[in-house]
């Protein structure tokens, strides 16, 4: 028992020595006395210059700390003459009972106005790599022998700062007002993280951070935890609702086990209310969650499970899976979005509906696909994309980023285009009277630019389509374009009854795009196509045409002033619509008879069994001098030019008849007609062309003919007289 008193009252004398002798330390001893030596040691160590500003102030029970003032730490050579980090008040102490019994208890750690310039000069160095070499240096050589852990009461951070300067790329980063408050960190024990800071990925933006978690931090395992985290941030700036973007991040955990490099997300989601004008007064809802992440940084996989994400009425959802996620990463995965209104969803963003010609389109929108991603390229497969009653399957994606190089295979069951476009402007109503002739359609641009910086490889198959009033099916057209030329090859289409083949090719290198077309039509129904493409029902029949034309032009209306090259066309059996050559001519032949004008009778039409032409197209006029129309009873020839800037024919045609049609009531009248050539004009609009026989010229034309006649009547009379008196002279 004594040996007990003896034992408990030396233990008492050793520390009431110990205490005695800290307080004398912290009475006699100033810590300012030994500034230059600190500064000194930290020099020797790491090669910079700690300057100490401020009084260093030395407390001991129950606790042995240090406070200091204003300091600073110089940078890495060459990195400039402001300091690498810089404070303005810090103060850190360990419980002294404790240290006796040789273990560390940390207390209350608190940092203010820590600045810190984390710079990449321009030849790629950081000015913190020595830094990281001394002690990996003092780790190797063993100097830094292995401790029990500390606990730390509190870790505080107020008013700190870092910029990051990265010379090579141009960039500068900051992150202000930083602030950090933990509870007592104890490694394997559970505390509480609050921290908060700006950051400013650039002058015109900035993004507030606020973010609070349970932490447990397992050292010794090197494993640790985040549970429940809940992160607040506030986008802002440039190009941003006055009030910025709010973006709420949780989680259910956060697990980080870096011996093993395994990490794991479970239950996140993302959360944001997008503003501004044009987007509805509460403004659009985004949502993201996934399910689970996992990492496994040592085989380099990644698996993403129950992704959804939702942005207004839009539904996404998916799973991803990812491989060589740090040397090569690829990424690959399921997406789906579910049925939505495009006509609802678009509103919801603040973008305006488009007008079109029909309003039931936009109602439904779907897709499905296959991801494959690489750090430069995407792609998606098996893609399935449903608007309206059109589907469209097959693949699509950018081969290479750097160059935006797109790619394409696509089907579409079918497409009427026209529905999507603008309606066209309404047509006065009958009666109305209108204000003005109305001005011309302005000529549209072409798109040189888009088209120089075009990088696409692909081709596209339609099964049905409608577009510009005109309808194919089977269209099959390839895209092939890059550095400003692009080919359309091959492009083919069935269409009114027979085939479109075309080879188009655009460059657009220079300051106006040259534009090629080499283009066939063979068994077409012209009918069909003439009243689609030009909306009118003058022409029938059947036939091939070829064009093969070069132009040049900033927009439409250049490109087809400037065309040239040549055209030619074939029809069979058919006719031209509200034009009756037949009754014009007998018309004409009245008239100048002054004869009554005869009465139409049947289909107001000029049946033809062929008519061809062909001819040179220069400045965007075609001129031709080999129409040729057979007919039952006439034959026609003739010259002359469609100009196609004004979208206005001239032709000057020769119609000689062959014989009167059976069934004309003035067959015995008419047959002065037989072998007759009348002139006949075609002028006016390509759409509305009017057809009639040229009076004057018919006039001169009898005229001539009576006026030889009657000289072969004087030529045979004198012919007849003159062999009467030879008769006479040599009868004799």
């Amino acid at each position: 028992m004594r040996a007990v008193k003896i034992a408990v009252y030396s233990l008492a004398a050793v520390v009431a020595l110990l205490v005695l002798a800290l307080i004398a330390i912290v009475v006699f001893v100033d810590p300012n006395d030994f500034r230059d030596d600190l500064e000194q040691m930290v020099e020797t160590r790491t090669g910079r210059e700690l300057t100490l500003e401020g009084d260093l102030k030395l407390s001991v029970f129950p606790w042995l700390a240090l406070e200091l003032g204003p300091a600073s730490l110089g940078d890495a050579p060459g990195f400039g003459p402001e300091p690498f980090i810089a404070i303005r008040h810090a103060r850190v102490g360990v419980r002294v009972l404790p240290l006796l019994r040789g273990q560390i208890e940390v207390g209350a750690v608190r940092l203010e106005g820590a600045r810190v310039r984390l710079i990449t000069d321009a030849q790629g160095r950081d000015n913190w790599a020595d830094l990281g070499a001394a002690s990996q240096e003092e780790s190797a050589a063993g100097t830094a022998a292995p401790t029990a852990l500390p606990t730390i009461a509190a870790l505080t951070i107020q008013d700190a700062a870092i910029t990051m300067e990265d010379r090579q790329a141009n960039t500068r980063q900051t992150v202000r007002d930083f602030s950090l408050q933990t509870g007592r960190l104890a490694s394997g024990e559970p505390f509480k993280l609050d921290t908060e800071f700006v950051l400013d990925p650039a002058p015109s933006s900035s993004v507030k951070v606020h973010g609070v978690a349970t932490v447990i931090a397992d050292l010794e395992r090197n494993a640790h935890r985040l549970t429940e985290p809940v992160i607040d941030i506030t986008v802002s700036g440039q190009g941003y609702p006055k009030d910025g973007v709010p973006v709420r991040v949780r989680a259910v955990s956060l697990q980080a086990d870096i011996s093993q490099q395994l990490y794991r997300l479970e239950g996140a989601q993302v959360e944001s209310r997008w503003r501004g004008v044009g987007f509805p007064a509460d403004g659009v809802a985004l949502a993201l969650t996934a399910q689970d992440l996992n990492a496994n940084l040592e085989q380099q996989t990644l698996e993403l499970t129950g992704l959804n994400l939702r942005a207004g009425d839009a539904v996404f959802t998916g799973a991803l899976r990812g491989e060589e996620i740090l040397d090569a990463p690829r990424l690959s995965g399921q997406l789906k979005l579910a049925p939505v209104s495009p006509r609802t969803l678009l509103p919801q963003f603040g973008v305006a509906l488009p007008q079109t010609s029909d309003p039931k389109v936009l109602q439904q929108l779907s897709f499905t696909g296959a991801l494959a991603a690489t750090s430069r390229s995407v792609e998606l497969q098996n893609v399935d994309l449903r608007l309206d009653d059109s589907t469209l399957r097959g693949s699509l994606g950018i081969a290479d980023f750097d160059s935006q190089a797109l790619r394409f295979d696509l089907d579409i069951d079918r497409i009427n285009v026209d529905r999507y476009l603008e309606p066209a402007p309404a047509e006065p109503k009958s009666g109305e009277k209108q204000a003005g002739k109305a001005a011309p359609e302005a000529p549209t641009p072409l798109p040189i630019e888009m088209l120089r910086t075009l990088n696409a490889r692909g081709e596209l198959r339609i099964g049905e389509a409608v577009f510009g009033g005109m309808t194919f099916s089977k269209l099959r057209l390839g895209v092939n374009a890059r550095d400003g030329r692009v080919r359309f090859h091959p492009s083919e289409a069935s269409m009114y009854g027979g085939r479109y083949q075309g080879d188009i090719r655009i460059d657009a290198t220079g300051a106006a795009a040259q534009v090629a077309l080499n283009e066939r039509i063979e068994g077409v129904d012209f009918a069909p196509l003439f009243k689609d493409l030009f909306e009118t029902e003058r022409v029938s029949g059947q036939g091939n045409a070829t064009v093969k034309l070069l132009g040049l032009g900033r927009d439409t209306q250049e490109l087809m002033n400037s065309f040239d090259g040549e055209v030619g066309f074939k029809v069979v059996n058919g006719a031209l619509e509200g034009a009756d050559l037949w009754y014009e001519i007998r018309r004409a032949r009245a008239l100048l008879k002054q004869r009554p004008i005869p009465e139409r009778t049947g289909a107001v039409r000029t049946p033809f069994t062929a008519l061809t032409a062909s001819g040179v197209m220069k400045d965007g006029v075609l001129r031709s001098q080999d129409l040729n129309a057979s007919m039952q009873y006439l034959r026609v020839t003739g010259e002359g030019l469609v100009d196609l800037p004004k979208s206005a024919i001239d032709y000057r045609l020769l119609a000689t008849v062959l014989k009167i049609p059976r069934d004309s009531t003035e067959g015995a009248e008419l047959q002065d007609l037989v072998d007759a050539q009348i002139p006949v004009r075609v002028t006016g609009a390509l759409s509305d062309p009017k057809v009639r026989p040229d009076l004057e010229g018919y006039l001169k034309n009898e005229v001539k003919q009576r006026v030889e006649h009657e000289r072969e009547k004087v030529e045979e009379k004198v012919r007849d007289k003159l062999q009467d008196k030879l008769k006479d002279i040599f009868g004799r």
